[in-house]
């Protein structure tokens, strides 16, 4: 629960960071205005605390539980040292040094999973410990970008007037990327919610543990679409139509391995939590939503982002969490079933990035149709077989159809060549 608040909590920047990110990204270290990100950093870690000590107090009015009302503390003293990291990590970002940013989340990694190596070990069971351990992680990871930003914060000279001014800016260009991770956010966020409100909070932990299990890979593609934004925004417009060919036709590929993947892993995660099987289990049928979550990130975001179209995003994610919250309130409450709520999730998420593509394709200039429609097809294909059939039989289908789909675009490029 701590994580899930923690994942909201970013909107409080109101777009600054995302600003910073889309103002910079493209541009060279030593080009960067110092007093302006100095004065920025300065201003919108204060107006960011003021509103996180607002919010929190009035979730803490309204707040029934005195668990609750602690944990909505930590969360505050969380976004505090967040908001830094996370401007500072922009801010790299932006001028493709990714590779100290991932420094700084490898530290919050160690530090937090060394904690609980020592906590298990110690017996400690009180989830607070835990929460102020993470706490510390993400402090040192932001001291770690400071240091290494010291040489431009120690020559740019800080202006109230001018960080003022400056994140304003930033806010007016990021708002409406801040609004469509928000949203991005909420497609599954509120499936989550409705979980937790009908049916409680042991139900939202296994829809959680499974969804948190896929996200381990989403991490990984995520990075790697940050790191793909910058390199793209300096290229040129029939470049980008190049980039944007090649990157589907390596997706169309790649991606599917993870529904092979799935099979051996989850026999090995089901021997090594044995108590954590009903969660596993819910893998079978929400592995597609980090399918399409990761075509969403490594092409929709980012080149809805080079090509400065945020408010298009920003409305697709709208009109899916429209969807979605329909969806998960009909499968709730007219049919009280959980699993649909779930398959709710997977067609919301499916929906958001076929919508996306092909409005993208089609400004672009590439034809992918073909190619959603056997995405579509693959992700039904592993659902039905995957919950029906024992792992070896299902692994064998999937990987036919997986063969099947190879032959299928090849031929097609073929006749396409000919």
């Amino acid at each position: 629960m701590f994580l899930f608040y923690c994942t909201y909590v970013p909107c409080l920047a109101l777009g600054l960071n995302d600003g910073i990110y889309l103002r910079y990204g493209g541009i060279y270290r030593n080009k960067l205005d110092k007093d302006g990100v100095k004065s920025q950093l300065v201003v919108g870690m204060l107006y960011q605390l003021l509103l996180g000590i607002l919010v929190t107090a009035v979730l803490i009015v309204f707040s029934q539980s005195a668990q609750r009302r602690l944990l909505f503390i930590l969360v505050l003293i969380y976004y505090f040292f967040y908001s830094g990291h996370n401007f500072l990590g922009f801010i790299f970002q932006a001028v493709n040094e990714t590779n100290i940013y991932s420094k700084s989340i490898i530290i919050v990694r160690i530090l937090f999973l060394t904690a609980q190596v020592l906590l298990i070990a110690m017996g400690m069971g009180n989830v607070n410990l835990y929460i102020i351990f993470y706490i510390i992680s993400i402090s040192v990871a932001f001291g770690y970008l400071l240091r290494k930003f010291q040489p431009e914060l120690m020559s740019g000279t800080f202006s109230f007037r001018r960080g003022i001014s400056e994140s304003w800016i930033s806010i007016r260009v990021g708002i409406s990327l801040m609004l469509a991770n928000i949203c991005s956010l909420l497609i599954l966020g509120i499936c989550r919610e409705i979980i937790d409100v009908r049916w409680g909070l042991i139900a939202f932990g296994k829809i959680s543990f499974s969804l948190t299990l896929m996200n381990f890979a989403l991490t990984f593609i995520v990075q790697i679409s940050l790191v793909l934004f910058p390199a793209l925004r300096r290229l040129q417009a029939d470049q980008l139509r190049v980039y944007y060919a090649k990157l589907n036709r390596a997706l169309f590929y790649l991606l599917p391995v993870m529904y092979l993947a799935y099979y051996p892993l989850s026999f090995l995660l089901e021997l090594w939590l044995p108590k954590y099987a009903i969660s596993i289990s819910y893998l079978a049928t929400v592995l597609p939503i980090c399918y399409f979550d990761s075509k969403m990130n490594l092409i929709g975001n980012t080149f809805f982002k080079v090509l400065n179209k945020q408010v298009l995003l920003l409305e697709i994610n709208v009109i899916t969490i429209v969807v979605s919250l329909t969806l998960g309130l009909l499968a709730a409450y007219l049919f009280n079933n959980m699993y649909l709520v779930i398959l709710d999730m997977v067609f919301a998420i499916m929906f958001r990035n076929v919508l996306a593509d092909l409005l993208l394709s089609s400004d672009i200039g590439v034809n992918i149709t073909s190619s959603e429609i056997l995405d579509i097809i693959l992700a039904l294909i592993f659902i039905l077989v995957t919950n029906q059939l024992g792992w070896w039989q299902a692994l064998l289908i999937m990987l036919g159809a997986y063969l099947m789909r190879v032959l299928i675009v090849k031929s097609k490029l073929l006749q396409e060549f000919n």
